[in-house]
């Protein structure tokens, strides 16, 4: 099975997990390690070394860490632990990206699988449409209200 962390600055990937939860239903077994202000990086790779061996029963156990932003501490920290851990690191986490990696790998799909498909266009969930104010145009109307 594959461990799946999410890292970030701040408490960012803990609100990720809680949304996991309450649109998933669970959390898939997802860890979220957070890097607190004033939290120096060796401290924060110590925490997130635990995390990964929390679930290491073996040299083979393979990692996906989904970071916020590329460069940063958090990021640099998993990048310097794939030294010692089979790691698949993804920055620009978001939820469709959580919960496609979360539904795909209960199909026992390789890491490599597993990268590919988060980080495919239809998993990343950016979408945009432009709305123009006094717009005509069909929308959900936001209450149960029938006007």
């Amino acid at each position: 099975m594959i461990n799946v962390i999410l890292i970030s600055h701040g408490d960012f990937c803990q609100g990720l997990l809680q949304s996991l939860k309450m649109v998933a239903g669970e959390d898939f077994g997802v860890k979220a390690v957070s890097l607190n202000e004033g939290e120096a990086p060796e401290e924060f790779r110590i925490k997130l070394a635990e995390a990964i061996q929390e679930n290491h029963t073996d040299s083979e156990q393979e990692t996906i860490i989904l970071s916020d932003i590329p460069g940063g501490t958090p990021f640099q920290s998993a990048a310097y632990l794939a030294k010692q851990y089979k790691i698949g690191l993804i920055s620009g986490m978001n939820l469709p990206m959580l919960l496609t990696l979360c539904f795909e790998k209960s199909r026992n799909k390789s890491l490599e699988e597993l990268v590919e498909k988060v980080t495919s266009e239809s998993s990343l969930g950016v979408q945009v449409k432009l709305f123009k104010e006094g717009e005509k145009s069909k929308r959900e109307k936001l209450s149960i209200d029938k006007n």
